[in-house]
């Protein structure tokens, strides 16, 4: 393995391809979702969420890593009814999650998975920031 963040990389590879397909404006990187630019939507964000060790000490160990995926939608109706925000997003982040789950960068990584520990929704007026974490594994 030449590279620690091989697979993100990948990653935002991966979902560039389907970008003008789902009509997505901007597939970019965040150190966190708080640095999200929340003025360009339908985004994608990729942010490196967890990088730990499965067992510490064992000289064979994998590491776990952990990339979220932020769906950034908005709707100017969703201001006053957030009804609107979930039908003009539902279908993106069906595709994203499919696309994303089970996703392999090469043999020395394991599939992406979906955990539960993706986070919270946050709302921006008529601004949502959507994510969705997978998690791989392998040997550094």
């Amino acid at each position: 393995m030449s590279n620690y963040f091989a697979v993100g990389l990948g990653l935002i590879e991966h979902l560039e391809a389907k970008a003008d397909e789902w009509g997505v404006k901007d597939v970019g990187v965040a150190a966190t979702i708080n640095q999200i630019k929340k003025n360009t939507t339908p985004a994608l964000y990729v942010v490196n969420t967890v990088n730990s060790p499965v067992a510490n000490g064992s000289i064979d160990s994998q590491d776990i890593q952990q990339w979220t995926v932020v769906v950034a939608v908005s709707n100017q109706a969703s201001q006053t009814d957030f009804k609107a925000l979930m039908q003009s997003s539902g279908e993106l982040i069906s595709q994203v999650i499919n696309y994303v789950q089970g996703y392999q960068l090469d043999d020395y990584h394991d599939p992406l998975e979906r955990t539960s520990t993706s986070g919270r929704i946050e709302y921006f007026s008529t601004i949502a920031l959507i994510p969705f974490t997978f998690q791989t594994k392998f040997q550094p």
